[in-house]
């Protein structure tokens, strides 16, 4: 134990205050849940908004290319994926990179972005101005800092 005597062991009040992972999930089921009800007529979840947003920003070469920078489980991001494809709002094509498939938005599933990333702004905008827009700055700073110690770690 790094910080703690040997005689002294750790409580289960001591984890319910400082678990990163406990904070972290329990803030990250809110926020998705206050995305999710934004974008909710639009029929997309934030998850499946996050994806059609990260493939418009730079699309990748193959879906592990997309997990990775998404930080998904391959095997998840598949099916998430399949669903917006059967969906009509994305299509698989050939990159040219030995026998990788890229994705793209279809017509449709450019209009239907278009119209969640309304409801996305609405919902982000909601949610600066709960937390303020200077702290959510450094926390995203501070976030991605973490986020790359324990991607190095794994």
């Amino acid at each position: 134990m790094s910080e703690q005597s040997v005689d002294q062991e750790t409580t289960p009040l001591d984890v319910a205050r400082t678990c990163a992972a406990l904070y972290s999930r329990v803030f990250s089921r809110l926020v998705t849940r206050h995305y999710n009800h934004h974008l909710s007529d639009t029929g997309l979840r934030i998850t499946q908004f996050s994806i059609l947003n990260a493939i418009k920003l730079s699309p990748p070469n193959s879906i592990n290319e997309l997990a990775e920078l998404l930080g998904m489980e391959r095997t998840s991001l598949q099916r998430t994926v399949e669903k917006l494809i059967a969906k009509g709002l994305l299509q698989s094509q050939p990159t040219g990179h030995k026998r990788s498939l890229g994705l793209a938005l279809t017509p449709e599933g450019e209009e239907i972005y278009q119209q969640a990333l309304v409801r996305w702004e609405e919902a982000h905008g909601e949610f600066t101005d709960m937390v303020g827009a200077d702290d959510w700055s450094e926390t995203v700073g501070k976030l991605r800092r973490y986020s790359g110690k324990l991607q190095s770690t794994l």
